[in-house]
């Protein structure tokens, strides 16, 4: 019935394997045309990447990738650098060792890769290893630094080991020999008495100089001399010789004069004393003065920190080295866990800033004093003895004297002039604060002087013509409660670089309340987060990190700036209805605390605000930043609470903070191109600068990848259709 139907209607049965056909010969066509796209498109990439290299490192901590800033100084390296790493491996090792190790020896790696013909990479198991690790200790001992300072324990242990030590043995020899035949002479208990207490004493001295003779060979003999424990030899002998010989002395010449009756024999060994061991008391003191004068041994201190499971990573030059320990490269994200119990997970990784700034201390000798100034006020680096306050500046101190700088503070209340540097450096950068207001001493007390004229006459006689210098600004209460007290460099900065501080506007965010045209108070609202930046090298490179800063002032650069001066802004806040620059603070505080909404009021303004600037003339130069705090410790190096792949850690809170304050040290210092180092960025986003880099982008991800998809579906759907 079905063949008949067929035919009634004039059609042709199609077998069922013709069909199959069909469907595979469509789908097979569909799977190779994408193969092909696909394979075009990997093509196409390829291509362009040989043409134009990039690279996006999207981990945390950049682990995979080495900073732009950190290639650049490491492609025009002019001195060779080797990198030594020593994390250790065993079968009994934990999981973390081997992330530990594996991260390192990756990023020593990435180092090479960007300058090979100048940077070495050694990596051996400290545990096993042994012959690489012998040869490596006697390598590090020659480099010409450790060498030098090396040369006079050497020298020393010879000349004690070739004459000293035989003339003081010669000495109590010949004098055990004399006391010993006196004793046996002796009729008179008194005087066998007394040489027998020079004998006990000059017995002692026999066995203690032939321990350290043997003790101080053992020490300097073999591959690995250890010339620290030579000195300790040599400065317990030299301290306690001359001591107990001279006690003998005067023991003698105590008992010739209380016993007259003493045998001639006796009473004349007992009255030489002086004469015969005078010669030896003045070569061993002597002796201990070089001891006490010899040089610290750096190399010591190095190879301390060198244990076979320490995970020790070591950078040395033609001339120098310096360890990396394993809290330098892996420290703990969260400062309350205790170093030895923190896990991987707990730990941040900050090789590269390690690496990179040692090999700065490394390969520049001349280095660049940085001096805060302050009036008044507690110490910025060390807290007065018995307070519980942290010193305001004291991480930041580590933090620049780990990137080469020498710091020190003047106190303008107490010192006329600058400390001394030694050594000299090639450059003073000024760091300028506020000065702080005295505090109100009690009835009768003496009340403490007030920055004057003359203090600021100081700072500026050490400015000079060609200043280097950055200046904390910002908004400041005076002794009379929240009124603005005026910034006393504002005359100077006016003046001579056409940046004028307006310390009598303090910027507050503010948002609406519940009625129209009224505001509220916002949290923190006097810190500034949100920040627009200029072009300039010293801030080109801060998206992307956090900053805060509290108490900002307005800066405003004049149209019509002083003759040879060329200012410009740096970080400003965008004009918005939510940001104003209020004057009368105090009456926004009583509105707050009765809990009544805030209006504008008189001489208040809106934005936009500059807050940081800087300016040249000549080989003068200034950064201003208009936030007097945002430097110290709780702001720079604030850390808080975040969540990462690994799960919650603490990370820095306000990095671009200290990233902001280095650049400007190196820009003052004439040295951009160590702009960024030691400051990774924490890659949370991508940012691309706008230009025909970002145009590609765009037109790639909003044009050129949508297109291929339609085309590739209409494709499929044409064939499909077949």
């Amino acid at each position: 019935m079905a063949l008949e139907r067929t035919e009634a209607v004039g059609e042709s049965p199609t077998p069922a394997a013709d069909q199959f056909q069909g469907r595979h010969l469509a789908i097979g066509a569909n799977v190779l045309f994408s193969v092909v796209v696909a394979t075009a498109i990997a093509g196409i990439l390829q291509w362009g990447g040989y043409r134009k290299h990039a690279k996006i490192d999207l981990t945390d901590s950049s682990v995979n990738s080495l900073a732009p800033w950190t290639e650049q100084l490491f492609g025009g390296l002019e001195q060779k650098i080797r990198l030594t790493s020593m994390y250790f491996e065993t079968d009994i090792e934990d999981e973390d060792q081997a992330k530990y190790r594996t991260k390192v020896n990756d990023l020593v790696a990435l180092y090479q890769s960007v300058n090979p013909s100048k940077v070495e990479v050694d990596r051996f198991n400290p545990l096993q290893d042994h012959a690489k690790r012998e040869a490596f200790l006697l390598r590090v001992r020659n480099l010409p630094k450790f060498a030098e300072q090396v040369g006079p324990y050497r020298e020393l242990v010879e000349r004690f080991q070739g004459e000293i030590a035989g003339a003081i043995g010669t000495l109590i020899q010949s004098e055990l020999d004399a006391v010993t035949g006196l004793i046996e002479a002796a009729s008179v208990d008194r005087e066998r008495d007394a040489l027998g207490q020079i004998q006990e004493l000059l017995t002692r001295w026999k066995r203690e100089i032939e321990l350290a003779a043997r003790d101080l060979e053992e020490a300097v003999s073999g591959s690995q001399p250890r010339y620290g424990a030579a000195k300790t030899i040599l400065s317990g002998l030299t301290s306690g010789l001359p001591r107990d010989l001279n006690s003998i002395v005067s023991f003698s010449a105590q008992h010739v004069e209380r016993n007259p009756e003493l045998s001639e024999v006796v009473a004349t060994y007992f009255s030489g004393a002086g004469e015969r061991y005078q010669p030896v008391i003045d070569v061993v003191e002597d002796l201990s003065e070089t001891v006490g004068a010899l040089p610290q041994l750096d190399i010591e201190n190095l190879l301390r920190q060198i244990a076979p499971t320490s995970n020790a990573l070591v950078i040395e030059t033609e001339n120098d080295a310096k360890i990396l320990g394993f809290g330098d490269v892996w420290p703990t994200a969260d400062p309350n866990i205790p170093a030895g119990s923190a896990r991987f997970a707990d730990r941040l990784f900050k090789g590269e800033a390690a690496i990179t700034t040692a090999a700065i201390q490394l390969t520049v000798t001349e280095k660049t004093a940085v001096t805060f100034v302050r009036f008044a006020g507690p110490p910025l680096f060390t807290g007065f003895p018995g307070s519980q306050q942290a010193p305001p500046y004291m991480q930041i101190k580590e933090r620049l004297e780990e990137a080469n700088f020498a710091v020190n503070e003047w106190d303008l209340a107490t010192a006329d002039g600058p400390p001394e540097v030694d050594p000299s450096p090639v450059r003073t950068i000024y760091i300028v604060l506020r000065p702080s207001p005295p505090p109100q001493m009690p009835m009768g007390q003496q009340q403490q002087p007030q920055f004057s004229e003359e203090h600021k006459q100081r700072i500026l006689a050490a400015l000079g013509e060609n200043a280097r210098a950055l200046f904390l600004a910002g908004w400041m209460p005076g002794p009379f409660g929240a009124f603005p007290d005026p910034y006393p460099f504002d005359g100077y900065l006016n003046d001579t670089w056409g940046i004028h501080v307006a310390s009598d506007l303090l910027l507050q965010r503010v948002y609406m309340g519940q009625k129209p045209g009224e505001f509220s108070i916002a949290q923190q609202s006097w810190v500034m987060q949100e920040m627009s930046r200029s072009d300039q090298v010293i801030v080109k490179d801060i998206r992307g990190r956090p900053s805060a800063f509290p108490f900002v002032s307005p800066l405003e650069i004049a149209a019509d700036l002083p003759e040879g001066v060329n200012a410009e802004p740096l970080l400003w806040c965008e004009r918005s209805e939510d940001l104003w620059g209020i004057k009368n603070v105090q009456t926004y505080v009583e509105k707050a605390r009765a809990g009544r909404g805030v209006t504008m009021e008189a001489g208040d303004v809106l934005g936009p605000f500059n807050f940081a600037a800087a300016a040249e003339k000549g080989d003068g130069k200034i950064v201003v930043i208009s936030s007097r705090s945002c430097m110290i410790d709780a702001f720079a190096m604030a850390q808080g609470l975040a969540i990462t792949a690994e799960g919650f850690t603490y990370k820095d809170r306000n990095p671009g903070n200290l990233h902001l304050l280095l650049n400007a040290l190196y820009w003052l210092n004439d040295k951009t191109e160590w702009m960024n180092v030691g400051t990774p960025v924490d890659l949370g986003t991508i940012e691309i600068d706008p230009g025909t880099e970002l145009t590609i982008v765009r037109a790639f991800v909003f044009a050129v990848w949508p297109a291929m998809a339609a085309c590739c579906g209409g494709v499929a759907w044409w064939i499909r259709r077949r």
